[in-house]
This record gives structure tokens, C-alpha cells and sequence, in this order.
């Protein structure tokens, strides 16, 4: 089982760093789209984490599929390997990006819509959830297709539904008793 307080400790000494260098949004941005491409191949997890890939093998991979790779996200995962921790790549992203909430006093928030933002709408959106919240605003943007239209966002567990979708089905229900 992993442990969020290992996730933890290697996410603070990352953030730690990149706020030194000034490369925080960098870290964060390139952290994320390694994971995302990860998540694109189904087996790079199994074949990560098996206890019988040797650890040289394992920085061979990272090098190969990611040869732009920042020094510092490099550094990480090599350490991550040698430690045999190479199942919390995503943990610490987690805490990464919860610390630099936390730090910077960023509150994130998922949007999601039927079609992407335009950036006139995505920064009335950004003023408007900045005003209401006193807070810098960190938005998350997703897009799904079947919303229809509207816009649905979540912040702190609680959740906003205006789409279109929700409307239709509470209607439906309404309609049928």
C-alpha cells in the first residue's frame, strides 16, 4: 500500500526546488503531461512497477520515451527507481499540486463543459470564481461532449451543475413522477 506521507516528502522537496529555479508552472505542466502520456499506454504501469525489470532498465525507459524530460523530473524519477518507489509517480503529483495549492494559496477548479472555453469565457469565468472566492483561481478545464451545454464545476468537493444534461434529466424525472 503507498503511503501519502512518502508521496508527500518526495512532493516538498520537488516544489521546494522548482520554487527556487522559478520553473513551478513548468514542473507542474511537464509532471502532468508525463502522465498523461503514461496513462495512454496500457502496459508502461505493469512493466514500471515489476519487481523484476532491473532499475537500469527502468531509467532506460524514461530516457527513451521521454528524452525532453526536465533534468530535475529526470533526477526524480531516477530516485523514485532507485528507491524502488516507482509506483508513486502519481501520488506525488497529487501532492505536488496540493502543496502548491496550499503554498500559493491557489484554489483549483474543475470545469467542465459540452465544448471548450473559448478564452473570453474562460476568463470571465476565471474574474467572476475570483471575485466569489477571494482566492487566485487555478481552473481545470475537461470537456465532455455529452454535457450538451452548460457548465458544470466543482470546487472543494462541492459541485455547481448547470448543464444542460442535469436540466433535461431533472425535467424527465419531474415529467414522470
Amino acid at each position: 500500500m503507498r503511503s501519502r506521507e512518502i508521496a508527500r516528502r518526495y512532493a516538498e522537496a520537488l516544489y521546494k526546488l522548482a520554487a527556487e529555479e522559478a520553473l513551478v508552472d513548468t514542473i507542474e505542466e511537464d509532471y502532468g503531461q508525463v502522465l498523461t502520456e503514461i496513462e495512454g499506454v496500457p502496459d508502461f504501469d505493469r512493466f514500471f512497477t515489476h519487481p523484476l525489470v532491473s532499475r537500469e532498465r527502468k531509467s532506460e525507459l524514461i530516457d527513451q520515451v521521454f528524452p525532453d524530460l526536465s533534468a530535475y523530473l529526470r533526477n526524480l524519477f531516477v530516485l523514485l527507481i532507485r528507491n524502488g518507489r516507482e509506483g508513486y509517480l502519481d501520488l506525488i503529483y497529487e501532492e505536488f499540486r496540493s502543496l502548491r495549492s496550499e503554498k500559493e494559496g491557489i484554489i483549483r477548479v474543475k470545469v467542465l463543459t459540452a465544448k471548450e472555453l473559448s478564452t473570453k469565457d474562460r476568463e470571465r469565468l476565471t474574474d467572476r470564481l475570483v471575485k466569489v472566492l477571494g482566492e487566485r483561481v487555478k481552473l481545470e478545464e475537461e470537456v465532455d461532449v455529452s454535457l450538451i451545454g452548460g457548465v458544470r464545476i466543482e470546487i472543494g468537493g462541492k459541485v455547481l451543475d448547470g448543464t444542460l444534461r442535469t436540466r433535461l434529466e431533472g425535467l424527465r424525472s419531474f415529467i414522470e413522477g
